[in-house]
């Protein structure tokens, strides 16, 4: 989901028999680790949410949660994983670059690999979308590829702390991780960074 790619692209990638390599069975284990480990306050947007795995997630936990993708395909294949679980998530299509439009403002945001793929002028659109939707006090949580992973990868520690700037925002770290990724059968381990930084009160 994002500018690197038109939505019928993004839908494109959901149609055929073999899932994209972000569709690897579950939540990427980093984000899924990080739910496990810290409180939560609702309600949660899960930004790009693809097929759900990780809103179910967070849903399972008790928490109000709103998924949204440009993907239509993937909102569906989501809506229906959470109706066969019998949990109650609000699944949107929608556009990262136009949050403001969202009818939702979170206490806490999660962003699993959704940043990385827009381009420069839709970083910027989806961190203004943030700024204005985020509450004093909401934390979002990045999930995102390194630079180290090879050609068109462009995100550092400096250029993520420099998206989310002081005065709106405060406390923000950015440790390594991992994103996996599932090509022909094979897991991949691409390097990557999870930032974590809160809405200025």
């Amino acid at each position: 989901m994002g500018s690197r790619q038109g939505h019928d692209n993004w839908d494109e990638q959901y149609a055929v028999d073999v899932p994209p390599p972000w569709e690897i069975g579950g939540p990427q284990p980093a984000l899924a680790a990080l739910v496990g480990r810290i409180s939560l306050e609702g309600p949660v947007l899960d930004a790009g949410c693809g097929t759900g795995e990780l809103a179910i997630l967070i849903a399972e936990r008790g928490y109000q949660v709103v998924g949204l993708d440009c993907s239509r395909r993937a909102i569906d294949t989501a809506r229906t994983k959470a109706a066969d679980s019998a949990l109650d998530i609000e699944f949107l299509v929608g556009d990262a670059e136009r949050l403001e439009d969202l009818p939702v403002r979170p206490r806490t945001v999660f962003d699993s690999g959704l940043l990385h793929n827009l381009d420069e002028g839709g970083r910027r659109a989806y961190l203004r979308g943030l700024t204005a939707i985020c509450a004093p006090g909401a934390v979002v949580h990045i999930l995102a590829v390194a630079d180290e992973a090879g050609p068109g990868w462009d995100l550092t520690p400096k250029a993520l702390n420099q998206l989310f700037p002081a005065p709106h925002w405060v406390d923000t770290t950015v440790d390594t991780a991992d994103v996996l990724a599932n090509v022909d059968g094979e897991e991949l381990h691409l390097p990557a960074f999870l930032l974590s930084t809160r809405r200025a009160t």
